[in-house]
């Protein structure tokens, strides 16, 4: 990686103004509470610096490399390549001192669910006579899954593609419980250091362990990396599993950008084109960087690399205006690193590198895209960086600075001056801080009005957009009634016609697959176009607010500033700039996920339904002996009864969609609108807050400061003198980094 260009450490830079802090304490006890809200301004920067994540993304299909070129960047094989399909976490790695890994698990509650999930409409009749819903923890619901999955087997019902995912993930379950059921009962995350830190590969790989995780960070020395930048190892876009889907996309949600990885082996697909739109819709377009991961096993030469890499570039052309796309081979960085750092190589692996070096035309050529692509990257993070530091904790420790330094002048004048006549002057600098203390409360009354005002209109259109009738939640319904199955895949043309019950559990199962898909996808983005289009409202509503009242804050302040020029003090009003606070990304945007409540006996009701209640095949076999019309083709049959089990389904769907989008309408309203705008309130406020606290002096309690230190004043003074230059740097510091990040 490239040398990083020296720039301002912020947090640094608080350290030293936190020292100096403490020391005016020390010189001034009694002026203590201007210098405890300074540091108070400090320690709320440094925590929002700390959770401040800058995060990457790295996406694309299955199988086009994404582990690999992380792990490319970060020199290691930290992250093992070829999870299985049922690991639904994104694994998020971070730059930190120590090597470590830390895995949170799933809750019992979770487990559970998807559990019922997968047994839907499972023909077996022990399950449909079960009293509750069937819980991992109890031994008896163990033994019965296991027996359930037998049967399953020799039935077979999980021969069809995704189904058998449902076998998987319920054989998995029953395989991990007694390994990993003390971490679920004692709600603790595992973490992994040192020689078990290869422990956590084969815990996010091997699906009887896989399968009880929900997350897991990673952290790991990379020189090159800035601290607060996390890297994340998305699933593969066009994974079949609609849970992946709805992770993937709340994880792009706090996204800042985006690494699209595509395999020079399968180029771009129809997937692919349908994820980018994806991301288009939200708002990452013009954050995307595109990696070309080259085979070289797959290549003959420069040429055809170069050609493959502008033909993906006129494809994605389209799509995104004038695409960053880099092409090179993220396995030969990796295996090049880890070589350089001294590790041994496996032998097929120095029989690669060996291969590809006698290209050397290729070598350069994939070198220099490497080398181009990691400059763009640190680049790009280096600005990210910059924005959010200028986002308000820059402002925020020059004006701690700036009113540190203009303290010190004042007490430096203070020692020189006679305090008979300081009554005077402090009562005339107090009179100045009540209009600004006026126009503080005012702003805060104000935001008050405003924030009860926007989540009572808010109420209202989150209801109405969600309307079942009139709303975009129509398009739930229209769907499930709307939804036809493939009949010959189901109950096809030729061989014998299957048992009905094994024939619905597989369309039942395959239908609400459809129905989470469309609501983890296309569903959720509708809603989160809906989303941002309420917080530009809320942002312009705030600002409308605000604008004319930091007018009057920004007359109090400068008529605060005059007077301590007429007292004698030099100074000048400070340059202030008062927007809206960002929107904080560690407040969740809530997805729909369609957990369907699934009940035993709601199943027995859907065969009687369908044909195989006793009291319909008995009336099947009256209208035979009568000579009435039976259907003669079974598979006609067979099909005539799943239509009639198909609208149960339709109507329970549809009421389980009811249900939870009721649920879903309360939790974008309480969770995130009404907690965004009191978050965005309470920011607003505590920046005028640390603003006027950081700037305006408490005269009385630095003189009568001044008073107590009469015995060694001149060793005050002398100490002063020192300090002052010290803070004016750092200030002159603080300003020119503004100045050149802005």
């Amino acid at each position: 990686m490239p040398e990083t260009a020296p720039t301002l450490d912020l947090n640094q830079e608080i350290d030293r103004l936190d020292s100096l802090a403490q020391e005016w304490i020390e010189l001034f006890p009694q002026a203590a509470p201007q210098a405890e809200r300074w540091r108070t301004v400090l320690s709320q920067v440094r925590t929002h610096l700390a959770e401040d994540i800058i995060r990457v993304a790295v996406v694309g299909t299955v199988k086009s490399g994404k582990s690999t070129l992380i792990n490319a960047l970060v020199g290691r094989d930290l992250l093992k390549r070829g999870a299985g399909i049922l690991t639904a976490m994104i694994t998020r790695v971070r730059p930190d001192r120590q090597l470590k890994a830390v895995l949170a698990f799933k809750s019992w509650s979770e487990i559970d669910e998807e559990i019922h999930r997968a047994l839907g409409l499972l023909p077996n009749d022990r399950l449909v006579q079960h009293a509750a819903p069937l819980s991992i923890k109890h031994q008896a619901d163990r033994e019965l899954l296991a027996q359930i999955l037998i049967k399953g087997q020799e039935d077979e019902l999980w021969s069809k593609g995704r189904l058998s995912q449902n076998y998987y993930l319920l054989k998995s379950y029953l395989e991990g419980y007694d390994r990993l059921r003390d971490y679920l009962d004692y709600g603790r995350d595992l973490a992994l250091t040192g020689p078990d830190l290869a422990r956590h590969q084969e815990m996010v790989t091997e699906e009887s362990r896989a399968v009880y995780l929900k997350d897991a960070l990673l952290t790991v020395p990379v020189p090159w990396l800035p601290d607060g930048v996390e890297l994340g190892d998305c699933q593969g876009s066009d994974s079949p599993i609609p849970q992946h889907l709805a992770q993937v996309l709340a994880y792009l949600l706090k996204t800042d950008l985006v690494l699209y990885v595509i395999s020079s082996r399968i180029g771009l697909r129809r997937a692919d084109f349908q994820f980018l739109g994806e991301l288009k819709r939200m708002g990452l377009g013009e954050h995307l960087f595109f990696i070309l991961n080259v085979d070289l096993t797959e290549h003959q030469g420069m040429a055809e690399i170069e050609q493959l890499r502008e033909r993906v570039r006129e494809e994605l052309s389209p799509w995104i205006e004038a695409p960053r796309l880099a092409a090179f081979s993220a396995l030969k960085i990796l295996l090049e690193r880890r070589q350089s750092q001294g590790e041994v190589l496996e032998d097929k692996e120095k029989a690669l590198l060996s291969v590809w070096a006698a290209d050397q035309e290729t070598v350069a050529f994939i070198e220099s895209g490497f080398a181009k692509f990691a400059e763009d990257l640190q680049n790009e993070l280096r600005r990210l960086k910059k924005e959010r530091v200028l986002g308000g904790s820059l402002s925020q420790v020059h004006m701690v600075a700036r009113g540190l330094r203009e303290q010190l002048e004042l007490a430096q004048g203070l020692l020189r001056k006679d305090l008979g006549g300081f009554k005077e002057l402090a009562d005339r600098l107090k009179a100045r801080r009540q209009p600004l203390e006026g126009a503080k409360n005012t702003l805060k009354q104000a935001l008050a009005g405003t924030g009860e005002r926007l989540k009572k209109t808010l109420k209202g259109r989150v209801s109405s957009y969600l309307d079942l009738h009139l709303g975009k939640g129509e398009s739930l319904p229209q769907f499930i009634w709307n939804y036809q199955p493939d009949w010959d895949q189901l109950v096809p043309p030729e061989g014998s016609v299957p048992p009905l019950k094994a024939v619905l559990y597989r369309l039942f199962q395959d239908f609400q697959e459809e129905l989470r898909r469309f609501a983890a996808g296309e569903f959720n983005l509708q809603v989160l176009e809906f989303i941002r289009r309420q917080e530009e409202w809320v942002q312009e509503e705030l600002q409308k607010t605000i604008s004319p009242l930091f007018v009057s804050l920004k007359e109090a302040l400068s008529l605060y500033y005059h007077e301590m020029e007429d007292l004698g003090f030099p100074a000048a009003p400070p340059r202030v700039n008062f927007q809206v606070p960002g929107f904080s990304k560690n407040i969740d945007v809530p997805l729909l996920s369609l957990p369907l409540e699934l009940d035993w006996r709601w199943t027995g009701d859907v065969w009687m339904r369908s044909g195989t209640g006793a009291l319909r095949k008995a009336w099947h076999a009256l209208k035979s002996k009568l000579g009435w019309k039976v259907e003669a083709d079974p598979r006609a049959q067979l099909i005539r009864d799943l239509e009639k089990a198909l609208k149960t389904i339709k109507s329970f769907l549809t009421e389980q969609v009811r249900v939870q989008l009721i649920d879903y309408g309360e939790r974008l309203k309480f969770q995130y609108f009404f907690r965004l705008i009191d978050d965005l309130i309470a920011k607003q406020e505590e920046n005028v807050e640390a603003l006027i606290g950081s700037l305006t002096s408490d005269l009385e309690g630095l003189a009568d400061a001044v008073r107590q230190v009469e015995v060694d004043r001149g060793a005050r003074q002398s100490r002063l003198q020192e300090l002052a230059p010290q803070v004016r740097s750092l200030e002159e510091r603080l300003a020119a980094a503004a100045g050149r990040a802005g």
